[in-house]
């Protein structure tokens, strides 16, 4: 499945959101039993979504066999490098221990 982001206010994931990440040139997902569930994705600064990319902005995306997407919170990001910029995302899920 390729990436969707979604504007940091949507609940429903039903439509294609502020569109699909195509770009990405990396999608990894770390999920540890009760533990971190966290996405790392590389987006080129050149990509047509590259702007729309912003902290507190939502990604669905399937990591596992069940292919069931799963939404991943952007909190940071790296400083570009050779044109390439790393985003890190954790689940959704971590928004209710920063309630």
């Amino acid at each position: 499945m390729i990436p969707i982001l979604y504007d940091q206010s949507e609940k429903e994931f039903t439509s294609g959101g502020l569109g699909f990440l195509a770009d990405c040139t990396s999608f990894r997902v770390s999920e540890e039993r009760n533990g971190i569930f966290e996405a790392e994705f590389i987006y080129p600064v050149t990509g047509p979504k590259y702007d729309l990319i912003q902290e507190r902005a939502i990604v669905l995306a399937t990591h596992d066999d069940t292919g069931i997407p799963q939404p991943f919170e952007i909190y940071a990001r790296s400083a570009p490098i050779n044109g390439l910029v790393t985003f890190y995302a954790h689940h959704i899920s971590y928004r209710l221990s920063n309630a």
